[in-house]
């Protein structure tokens, strides 16, 4: 079964260089079929002439046959060559009755106008049969035997082709052919080895990874395709990896952020049916609990909010928005964290009339995250959120005097899960979700966020939407 990529590969290659080889052993048995057919007719060829001056004297002198005998013996013995004889006029040759075995004549002849040309006087070669009852192919070159200027016949040398391809031409081929044969399918063997080496080892990793060990790498040892495709996974493990790490922080943080107020309501509850808080100090505790079922809230309505962002949920509902409400709104919901931690909150805006094209529900909630979370990372000092309109844009900085963001943090904290240091205070709610929905809504209402930061030195948050136009979203 050809389960693998390398049998696969290997079968494929073989396949290919097999039908190859067939094609040019067997265009190479032409030619070297023609070659040798060539050369052979030429030997042919000069064996006639040899034996033309010897028939001349035996139609002289009848006495001289056994020297045309013993010529024609050695013929017949080194190159397996027949001779025929065809005499069409009177001369002495017809009264040597031991030519009797050589003569044919022209009813045994197949073709008779190669002969005919022969006959009137020019040499012929030809490849096939040639006398009837004879169906060996065969080599012949013809002569015309000339008297006195005159042709009285035709010499005929005959050599079986089957020598030459059942001998010579197969045995070349074969000697030429098995080695390289077999010298090709061992380097199709280790090439299709190499080649498919880093599939395997790609498999065997996808399976670890697959089994939770985000660790493992590939080794990169080629700039092909190949080698590009493993740094690609690298690249994707090394993400899944960072990602296991988010949401494995996610769970545990999550899971601190949800236990801490729900372990509070319980106690205030509790405390309050069997009476251990006393009457006068049941509402203030019962204010605590309504806080912190607002921020369990605040922490599934995130949840909720990634949820309907992955499924393609989410809805836009675009409207022309006045920005100048949506800055005052944010600021009212988040001044009493200011006011408790100290931090002075700023506005200004060189057009309070500026309007944008969006949702403004989503627009509160990008402005309401990022001041928010500017809020949570500054101890002291000031949040300034400056609205200006530039090239047809509005362009929004919530600038902050916090503790900043190193800049090897700076390409992740738009992912999912990513909350930063860890040494930041576990009393924060982080879930690493709220930058990530951010972006994605400030994406879909057509706009652009950028973030600027350095430890110790704030950060600096820069957004821009596009401005409504009733010429453009008429």
């Amino acid at each position: 079964m050809l389960t693998s990529m390398f049998r696969k590969t290997l079968v494929v290659y073989m396949s290919v260089i097999v039908l190859a080889f067939g094609a040019l052993t067997f265009t190479l048995r032409l030619e070297i079929e023609h070659f040798l057919a060539g050369q052979r007719l030429q030997v042919l060829n000069q064996e006639a002439k040899a034996l033309l001056p010897i028939l001349e004297r035996v139609n002289g002198n009848p006495n001289s046959y056994p020297v045309f005998h013993d010529v024609v013996s050695r013929y017949k013995q080194v190159d397996n060559t027949t001779v025929n004889l065809l005499l069409v006029r009177d001369s002495g040759l017809k009264r040597v009755q031991r030519l009797t075995d050589r003569l044919v004549s022209h009813s045994d002849i197949l073709n008779v106008s190669a002969v005919q040309r022969v006959l009137n006087g020019q040499p012929i070669q030809l490849m096939g049969p040639f006398k009837k009852g004879i169906r060996e192919s065969r080599l012949t070159v013809g002569l015309p035997i000339f008297s006195n200027g005159e042709v009285i016949g035709a010499l005929f040398l005959h050599t079986p082709m089957q020598e030459l391809e059942m001998g010579q031409v197969t045995q070349i081929i074969l000697l030429l052919a098995i080695p390289i044969l077999f010298v090709s399918i061992a380097v199709l063997y280790f090439i299709s080895r190499r080649f498919s080496r880093p599939l395997v080892q790609i498999n065997r990793t996808v399976q670890l990874i697959g089994q939770g060990h985000f660790q493992e790498r590939l080794d990169v040892n080629s700039r092909d395709e190949v080698g590009q495709l493993a740094l690609a996974f690298n690249d994707m493990a090394a993400q899944l990896e960072r990602l296991e790490t988010m949401r494995k922080d996610l769970i545990a943080n999550v899971s601190h952020e949800i236990r801490t107020p729900l372990t509070s309501v319980r106690g205030f509850i509790q405390g309050i049916l069997e009476g251990v808080i006393p009457v006068e100090q049941q509402h203030r505790y019962l204010e605590t609990a309504y806080q912190e079922l607002n921020r369990l809230n605040t922490i599934l309505n995130t949840m909720l909010d990634l949820s309907a962002i992955e499924t393609g949920r989410i809805a836009i509902d675009f409207k022309p928005v006045l920005w100048a409400p949506v800055v005052e709104d944010v600021l009212q919901r988040v001044k009493v964290r200011a006011a408790e931690k100290g931090i002075h909150l700023q506005a200004c805006s060189s057009d309070e009339s500026v309007t944008v094209w969006g949702d403004a529900q989503r627009l509160t909630q990008v402005l309401f995250n990022i001041v928010d979370n500017a809020i949570r990372h500054t101890q002291h000092g000031e949040i300034r959120i400056s609205s200006a309109v530039q090239d047809g844009r509005l362009n929004v900085q919530i600038r902050d005097t916090g503790e900043g963001i190193p800049e090897e943090m700076l390409p992740y904290i738009w992912e999912r899960f990513f909350t930063g240091s860890a040494s930041r205070s576990s009393n924060q709610e982080r879930s690493g979700l709220g930058l990530t929905i951010v972006k994605y809504l400030v994406t879909r209402m057509n706009g652009h966020i950028d973030v600027e930061s350095a430890p110790s030195c704030g950060t600096t948050f820069t957004l821009t939407f596009p401005i409504f136009s009733s010429s453009t979203y008429s």
